[in-house]
């Protein structure tokens, strides 16, 4: 394979035509509205440049004086006679005769004669500048049609079937009318065209090669997205199915998807004797907190005895995945952290799947101060004793430090990436923040993995998972940076 044939192959492997076609969807408007303005533009243009015709048409039935075959004959006559006068008509012997007859000082109109198709009927055609000099130049010009004929055959004989009406309209609005809607057509191709292009040359991650080629971090799972309302009654009424892989709806991929990161997740945790497990994500509404459940729930199911804890302290959302509706906490992990609260007050059970959970419902703005103090850090060691992991599912990494704290406190961090939402740039950024924290860094799972219908890869093409990709042409980034407030008051 030569070098362009190389190259080709290369960006058919980069094109995700679901993000391109998602991207031009987003930006219809400017695409509408860029194409009404090449479309008005145009119009104007027309009008403005287009000088005013007015035309008319005359319709003839050609026939042969004598012939045996008389269907025949008449086709060809009517031929004939088209194409005699095509030439006839544009004479200047016609055009001397019809400006003497009408007393024009020059013959400023086109003239044409066409056959219709399959038939012995001719059409002519008068194009001027004024619907009475167009009228009066065709009629003029039948005035004439036997001093014509005689030019072309004496054998025809031309009978009209149709007067020609005095034109009423201009053709310039036909014409500017059609110029305008293939403006239209040709700038909303354009532009749809040019948010693709920037769709495919945006530095987001987009799939397992997307995120090993442009990452310095390896792909521990890959998530596809499945919509969150499962018919549209649910939509209308906002109801979302949460997604857990013990639903007995869960779809088999899902939990085939989920066992194999928890045995990624696992396999890696026993080669450094790690516990606990920090998961977290760069932006909100990432889907770090179903991924944190669902990989808790899957390392149950691998007969693991595993604590979940919602490090969120700003706005927690573990706590809508595993109470019932109206189900209030009588304890959180805030309670405990501040000593009102004892670990068993705290601590709860799922009943389905016997996960054990340290779940939050209230917003602290001190929470950085609250996971960086010692009690924390007690907390997790002590836990680290009766628990063969604990998953602690952490805020976003751009919104606060905490993430960062819990980094330290954890023996292992792993990065949720959403599909094309986060520029690379910055999730290498935050990769290199958690290799800078205590514990090591695990990985990225690329999660809400979006596809055309009949491209997703099957469950039997998850193989690659656990490879090291090679990196990125970002390099190290340093610290992440400082991050903004998350929140402002308590409740």
């Amino acid at each position: 394979m030569n070098d362009r044939n190389r190259e080709f192959t290369t960006i058919l492997d980069n094109l995700d035509l679901y993000s391109m076609f998602r991207d031009a969807l987003k930006n219809l408007w400017v695409i509408i509205l860029g194409a009404l303005a090449a479309a008005m533009i145009v119009n104007m243009s027309v009008r403005a440049d287009f000088q005013r015709t007015y035309s008319t048409t005359a319709t003839f039935v050609v026939t042969s004086k004598t012939s045996s075959n008389m269907a025949y004959s008449n086709l060809s006559a009517a031929s004939t006679m088209a194409n005699s006068f095509k030439n006839l008509l544009n004479s200047n012997l016609l055009k001397k005769k019809v400006c003497k007859d009408l007393g024009l000082a020059s013959f400023n109109a086109t003239t044409t004669a066409n056959v219709i198709k399959g038939t012995n009927l001719m059409t002519l055609k008068v194009t001027a500048d004024t619907p009475r000099n167009t009228y009066r130049i065709i009629r003029s010009v039948m005035s004439n049609m036997s001093w014509l004929t005689q030019y072309v055959s004496t054998d025809m004989i031309m009978e009209v079937l149709q007067d020609p009406p005095v034109p009423t309209g201009a053709d310039a609005s036909f014409t500017a009318a059609k110029q305008s809607l293939k403006a239209f057509l040709l700038a909303g191709a354009g532009l749809t065209l040019v948010f693709m292009y920037l769709s495919y040359r945006k530095e987001t991650i987009k799939g397992e090669k997307d995120l090993e080629t442009k990452l310095d971090a390896r792909c521990i799972g890959m998530l596809y997205y499945d919509s969150p309302y499962n018919s549209f009654g649910d939509f209308l009424k906002n109801k979302k199915d949460k997604h857990l892989v013990t639903d007995v709806t869960a779809p088999f991929e899902l939990v085939e998807r989920y066992k194999k990161i928890a045995a990624n997740i696992s396999g890696e945790a026993h080669k450094t004797d790690a516990k606990t497990i920090l998961v977290t994500s760069v932006r909100e509404h990432e889907g770090k907190s179903t991924v944190s459940a669902n990989l808790a729930l899957s390392l149950v199911k691998q007969s693991y005895k595993v604590l979940l804890i919602d490090g969120d302290m700003r706005r927690p959302s573990l706590n809508s995945l595993f109470l019932e509706p109206g189900e209030k906490l009588q304890s959180t992990l805030g309670d405990l952290l501040m000593g009102k609260a004892t670990m068993g007050d705290a601590l709860r059970t799922d009943k389905g799947s016997g996960l054990h959970l340290l779940l939050n419902n209230h917003n602290y703005v001190n929470s950085t101060d609250i996971v960086s103090s010692e009690y924390m850090a007690k907390l997790l060691d002590i836990v680290k004793k009766y628990f063969d992991f604990i998953i602690v599912d952490s805020p976003p990494m751009s919104l606060m430090a905490d993430a960062e704290v819990f980094a330290d406190l954890c023996d292992m961090s792993v990065l949720v990436v959403n599909y094309d939402m986060v520029l690379a740039q910055d999730l290498n950024d935050a990769i290199d923040s958690l290799r800078d924290c205590r514990g090591s860094f695990a990985g990225c799972i690329l999660n809400m993995v979006r596809t055309l219908p009949g491209s997703r890869r099957v469950i039997g093409g998850y193989g690659g998972y656990g490879r090291y990709g090679s990196y990125g042409r970002y390099g190290r980034y340093g610290k992440y940076g400082s991050y903004g407030r998350y929140g402002e008051s308590a409740k």
